[in-house]
């Protein structure tokens, strides 16, 4: 995987002093974070590291603009996950126009069956895989809580109430749960 930096490098030949020094600062900071993130939107390694680029990027093009109504990180995030949802969004539009649709129940199964064999890091892999199979806004909300965001910073980021960020959250992990329990992870 390249460092945060030199995907952007690729992407932005001249940039103010100050807007990259500020920029090299957030993306040394927010690098193992974003990455995360990625994997958590995307199966692919060379997607994955598409995908880091793209948030650097919309970061990079944004920061100007960033006036501290939210805190940095918040902001960081938004982008981030604003970003994530549309590639995703993107992908699952472009696989459903190359492909028939999967029943959520068989996808469910399939994640069941495949967990079961799993251990140690399978069992992360296939968590990962059972978040990458919800739909973008619970993925996004997941996501959030794993990387320890409180409920108000992912409803900030959101757009959600904090109310209903807490029982997606609490939905969410009752699914997960039960999908690696019924799939043998643990």
């Amino acid at each position: 995987m390249l460092a945060a930096g030199a995907l952007l490098d690729r992407r932005v030949d001249a940039v103010q002093p100050d807007t990259d020094a500020r920029f090299r600062a957030i993306a040394a900071e927010y690098a193992g974070p974003l990455v995360r993130l990625a994997r958590g939107y995307e199966m692919d390694e060379q997607r994955q590291q598409d995908l880091v680029q793209d948030i650097l990027f919309a970061i990079w093009s944004a920061l100007p603009r960033f006036e501290g109504r939210a805190s940095l990180r918040t902001w960081v995030f938004r982008i981030a996950h604003n970003v994530a949802v549309s590639h995703v969004l993107k992908q699952r539009r472009e696989a459903l126009s190359r492909a028939v649709p999967i029943e959520d129940e068989k996808i469910a199964s399939l994640v069941r069956d495949a967990a079961r064999e799993a251990e140690g890091r399978e069992a992360v892999q296939k968590l990962a895989a059972l978040v990458r199979a919800l739909r973008p806004a619970d993925a996004q909300v997941v996501l959030l809580y794993l990387e320890g965001l409180e409920h108000e910073e992912i409803a900030e980021i959101t757009g959600l109430s904090r109310e209903n960020v807490a029982v997606k959250i609490h939905r969410i992990k009752g699914v997960l749960t039960r999908a690696m329990q019924e799939g043998g992870g643990r």
